[in-house]
């Protein structure tokens, strides 16, 4: 039965990622998406030259609009937030929608590779600190771990190839637990990129090949994968298995011709796995 899902997140016109890519998934597992944009941008921000337009006064005009119309959902799903009076906005909305039953996954877009996002401070890192906790699942990249734990990044990856890295991560992660658990994306290892799962007794890692690249927009595609699992009652572990094989396959595809990562991956190829899921 297809779920309702809100999906708090920026629109970026180009580079495959953020609502582009949340729609596109979410539609072909049978679900049905409904976009709240935070921002709406020409590309996504890495590009050397972009427009972009916040919308954080839309986000409270798109509240009181889907309570007249008494609006239900089965889940809500938040990304990339323009400024910390966005997370307060969607705290609020997670607290007016939320019911029974329903299924809220966060992911803490902050920064990646040691380092804050340059229109990130740490007023947002707080206040994403506090929306983690109204999440049945997250999805951090270890950078993100790092921000919500107090961890310093380069002190922990400094011991990626000693024995035990992945049981501090694990460690990491469960001090921030949620109810369905928290996966950490982009742990490089060896030649690989792995994916965390953990939840409150068990912990799986899932690998991926490094294709050498940093590609926009695979956070987003991995966090919808995980987010139309979870509305379609799939464990934890099934939903990031296929996460991360739906990630390399696309990679995989991607590097096969002459390719800009800014541009993000091909996935579309690959949505009809994703309909297989039941």
């Amino acid at each position: 039965m297809a779920k309702r899902a809100m999906v708090i997140n920026d629109l970026s016109s180009f580079g495959r990622c953020s609502l582009t890519a949340y729609i596109a998934v979410l539609s072909a597992m049978g679900h049905t998406p409904c976009p709240l944009p935070t921002a709406v941008l020409s590309a996504q921000s890495e590009f050397p030259d972009y427009f972009g337009m916040e919308l954080t006064d839309a986000i409270t005009g798109y509240k009181k609009a889907w309570q007249k119309n008494r609006e239900r959902f089965d889940g809500i799903s938040t990304g990339y937030f323009a400024n910390s009076r966005q997370l307060d906005h969607t705290a609020d909305i997670i607290n007016t929608f939320r019911t029974e039953g329903s299924a809220v996954l966060v992911d803490p877009v902050m920064g990646d590779n040691g380092s804050l996002y340059p229109d990130y401070d740490k007023a947002c890192c707080a206040k994403m600190k506090q929306l983690i906790c109204t999440a049945d699942v997250i999805t951090p990249n270890l950078t993100e771990l790092c921000l919500l734990t107090d961890t310093a990044y380069a002190d922990l990856t400094a011991h990626s190839a000693a024995h035990g890295y992945f049981d501090e991560i694990t460690a990491l992660a469960r001090q921030i637990m949620r109810p369905l658990g928290v996966i950490v994306t982009g742990i490089r290892s060896g030649g690989d990129v792995c994916n965390l799962a953990v939840t409150g007794d068990e912990a799986r890692f899932f690998r991926c090949k490094n294709a050498g690249e940093s590609f926009s927009g695979t956070g987003d595609i991995f966090s919808a994968v995980i987010f139309g699992c979870i509305l379609s009652c799939k464990t934890l572990f099934d939903a990031a298995r296929l996460a991360t094989d739906f990630i390399e396959r696309s990679i995989a595809d991607t590097v096969k011709e002459p390719h800009d990562p800014l541009y993000g991956v091909n996935y579309e190829k690959f949505l009809t796995i994703l309909a297989e899921v039941k």
